[in-house]
């Protein structure tokens, strides 16, 4: 035998040991209770729902609302077994939704920018004495006509009207210089209208998410500093002005995701000078004038909040009280303004009818002195159409070389065009981009130039206008 089987031969066992080993001692049977009980009546939302099970959709919620409460690293040593056991959602999708839950807890938690008014506890009876007190707290403060004054009373009960309203036309805050009293109406309207939230700028993204998440009347001032170079703002005014389209789709989130946002809303701007076309298209101009040395108005800051505060509690009762009977009113419109003045004057008519026939001939008379004169006021496009259609007949010409119309358009004091660009004459690139709006461009034509000679060069030929003038200047 070798020394290697001698080390590793091993000695016999004690019976006893290996008996032991062989069969080891077995507990006596324990009887299992007939019954077992659970103290918990219900499911803890602390506690992770069973893999072999289908967990329904509330023990779901639950899970992840509590998943949105942990730090990062909580959530981080939880979310694969969480996810594991809600079904064994991946937990790439698991992300998201507690993304999404954090995101309305932050909310929640925030403070709310929106205030609400509780409505009167009694019904409101004598609803004329309210809107009279509205247009004297405008008379005592703004300098207007007594046409501004009344669309802007109405418009302010509009905003407590907004599910009765297909349209909601915006109030255009306008003057043409500073210390006119555009900030003051602005606050004067902001203190009496419903969910009122006021900004002197905002970005297009904080603007769509604010109308979606606040459902606000938003009060833009100094609106001219950043509204003509931003076309994202004008886009979401623009689409919040009807139901038929009042959707912007926005990608949101890491995965740039589109969402739907609703911009649909009532929205007071404020500014000086004109804005773009399409706003004024949309808007109900309130034009201001600066007062006289000897006419007194009384201060914004001293209007007791009290008086604005019933007014808003009245105005929710009697708009609560009435929402039904103000979508169901169908008055009659001045045939005389367009139809899209139509539109943005139709929400007002309409409450205009419950207050009564003082104030249905009040709102008329107010709708023709805003939107008679100039609900037909051309564009900037139009104007040029029109001017080059004069231009034409003085000259006596139907051609006209490109850089002889500029000279004829920047001659006449009475067109805007010698000063079109911020005190320059507009160019023709300029005038080539208007025209192409019509479908006009210009062409390689024999005209007779401004000294008389016949030459050949770029130019417009009567002829490609006589449509345009049609459709457009008739």
């Amino acid at each position: 035998m070798s020394k290697y089987n001698q080390i590793f031969d091993p000695k016999p066992a004690d019976e006893l040991s290996a008996d032991s080993i062989k069969k080891p001692n077995i507990l006596p049977d324990v009887q299992p209770l007939e019954t077992t009980t659970d103290d918990i009546d219900e499911p803890s939302s602390v506690i992770l729902p069973q893999q072999d099970l289908k967990v329904s959709l509330d023990l779901a919620q639950a899970t992840i609302d509590r998943l949105a409460t942990l730090s990062e690293l909580e959530y981080e040593l939880e979310r694969t077994e969480a996810a594991k056991s809600l079904n064994n959602m991946s937990v790439r999708a698991l992300d998201k939704l507690v993304k999404k839950a954090k995101s309305k807890i932050k909310s929640e938690n925030s403070d709310n920018l929106i205030v609400d008014i509780e409505p009167h506890v009694e019904p409101v009876e004598d609803i004329a004495l309210i809107v009279s007190l509205i247009y004297q707290i405008l008379e005592d403060h703004i300098a207007c006509t007594h046409a501004v004054k009344v669309a802007t009373t109405l418009w302010i009960l509009m905003t407590w009207f907004i599910p009765a309203s297909h349209i909601a036309p915006i109030a255009w805050i306008n003057a043409p210089e500073k210390r006119c009293g555009k900030s003051t109406l602005l606050t004067l309207m902001s203190r009496m209208s419903k969910r009122s939230l006021s900004t002197s700028n905002i970005t297009g993204s904080a603007l769509f998410r604010s109308i979606e998440q606040y459902k606000p009347t938003l009060f833009i001032d100094e609106i001219d500093t950043f509204i003509n170079d931003n076309e994202s703002i004008r886009g979401v005014l623009n689409a919040g002005h009807s139901r038929d389209n009042p959707y912007i789709i926005r990608c949101v989130g890491d995965d740039n995701e589109p969402v739907p946002f609703n911009v649909f809303g009532a929205k007071a701007i404020s500014g000086i000078g004109r804005i773009p076309d399409t706003l004024i298209d949309r808007s109900i101009s309130l034009t201001l004038r600066r007062k006289m040395r000897d006419e007194t108005k009384k201060r914004v800051r001293d209007l007791p909040v009290d008086v604005t505060n019933k007014i808003q509690s009245q105005l929710a009762r009697w708009s609560d009280d009435n929402m039904l009977a103000v979508k169901e009113a169908d008055p009659v419109l001045p045939i005389s303004i367009n139809d899209r003045a139509q539109d943005n004057w139709q929400i007002l008519f309409k409450i205009a009818m419950l207050l009564g026939d003082e104030w249905l001939e009040k709102a008329h008379r107010s709708c023709m002195d805003i939107s008679g004169s100039d609900s037909d006021e051309p564009s900037s496009n139009e104007q040029l159409l029109s001017d080059i259609r004069t231009v034409f007949s003085l000259t006596q010409t139907n051609r006209l070389l490109s850089r002889d119309l500029l000279t004829e358009l920047r001659r006449d004091p009475e067109m805007s065009w010698s000063t079109y660009n911020e005190g320059k004459t507009i160019t023709l690139r300029q005038i080539a981009k208007k025209l192409s709006a019509f479908r006009i461009s210009s062409k390689d034509l024999r005209a007779f130039d401004i000294n008389g000679h016949e030459v050949r060069g770029k130019g417009y030929d009567i002829n490609d206008f006589q449509d345009a003038f049609s459709r457009y200047l008739s």
